[in-house]
């Protein structure tokens, strides 16, 4: 914002030693050796994590105005990493009760209130700007960085007002049906983020799950290929009622982390599409090693959580594997963790 290159170059070597050594997989940061700090690179202990709830809000501002200041995707695939694990896993299932801190191996229950509420303001006022997530614009240019199903109306795109209409399943699948609603008919680009599930070098997720698998616009296909930026652009022009239709992949990943990261070393975690999934002592004894050679499979689960995606496998010992999403944690009591043994 002020054009200083001596002030952007330091901020982006803060970036970069933040994402690449300081990050945890559910996109909290502060690993607690200095309270509400960091500690060296790679130290990132999975049961004394601090990942402070008002951090993971700052999280997402930050990586926010890095893709407002570059318009590149990958900080808001960053965001969005934060919003879905570290900042929903603060929340209990009913919003009424949160966390401060929230480490990858956890018991600690939730506060209705803290002697130092800056959560408390913190956490709904980041949720409630889930729309400044979604939507980004420049000039006659829009970007879209979420998939949620909502009716938003961005204002002064090309000059006029557009409404977009999203109709998802979003995380649970990754089809997403978007209506773009222009005052007028008008010419503009839309730029719609190509997902990146690992940005940071810290980790590594197989099997491959980025990308688009295909999209239409109204019906006529369109090339999925992302710009350099890690967008697919769709430059014509708009009118009231025109539907891109588009399909991300979404399947459970095997996520390991750099040897370099000692609290996860001969550890593996559970992904599907953006959200990270955890074991609980509610389920199974979460102290036994995953069967490299298990099958994940998917599924849904109404009455559990209030409706999750579950994901099924098998212990070493042959035994029953439940995991379930981050956000969904601790609710049940007992303890919740995102690193098992393999």
């Amino acid at each position: 914002e002020t054009g200083d290159p001596a002030f952007w170059s330091s901020t982006l070597s803060i970036w970069d030693n933040l994402v690449n050594r300081k990050l945890y997989v559910t996109g909290g940061i502060g690993s607690g050796e200095t309270s509400e700090g960091f500690g060296g690179d790679y130290s990132l202990p999975s049961q004394s994590a601090y990942c402070e709830s008002c951090s993971s809000c700052g999280m997402i501002f930050f990586q926010h105005n890095l893709n407002l200041a570059t318009r590149s995707a990958m900080y808001a695939d960053l965001y969005e990493t934060t919003l879905y694990n570290a900042l929903l896993g603060a929340v209990d299932l009913p919003a009424k009760h949160f966390t401060y801190t929230n480490s990858l191996d956890s018991s600690e229950g939730r506060y209705l209130w803290h002697t130092c509420p800056c959560c408390v303001g913190n956490i709904p006022r980041t949720l409630l700007m889930l729309p400044t997530w979604m939507y980004s614009k420049s000039g006659d240019e829009l970007y879209v960085n979420l998939f949620v199903g909502s009716t938003i109306n961005v204002g002064k795109v090309a000059g006029l007002d557009v409404q977009v209409v999203q109709s998802t399943n979003y995380p649970w699948d990754g089809k997403v049906t978007m209506t773009v609603n222009p005052a007028s008919e008008s010419h503009f680009a839309i730029h719609i983020r190509s997902p990146r599930r690992q940005v940071s070098t810290l980790y590594t997720a197989t099997p491959d799950s980025d990308g688009i698998l295909s999209m239409s616009v109204n019906g006529q296909a369109v090339d999925v290929q992302p710009d350099a930026d890690g967008y697919v652009v769709i430059n014509r022009t708009w009118k009231p009622g025109d539907q891109i239709m588009f399909e991300v992949p979404i399947k459970v990943q095997q996520i390991r982390a750099t040897d370099k990261i000692v609290s996860t070393r001969g550890r593996v975690a559970l992904a599907r599409g953006p959200l990270i999934y955890n074991i609980e002592s509610v389920d199974q004894n979460v102290d036994k090693p995953l069967d490299d050679k298990s099958e994940l499979l998917t599924d849904w689960k109404p009455d559990m959580l209030e409706g999750i995606m579950a994901i099924h496998g098998r212990f070493a010992d042959g035994s029953t594997l439940l995991a379930i999403p981050n956000y969904a944690r601790l609710n049940r009591g007992g303890r919740s963790l995102v690193w098992m043994k393999q």
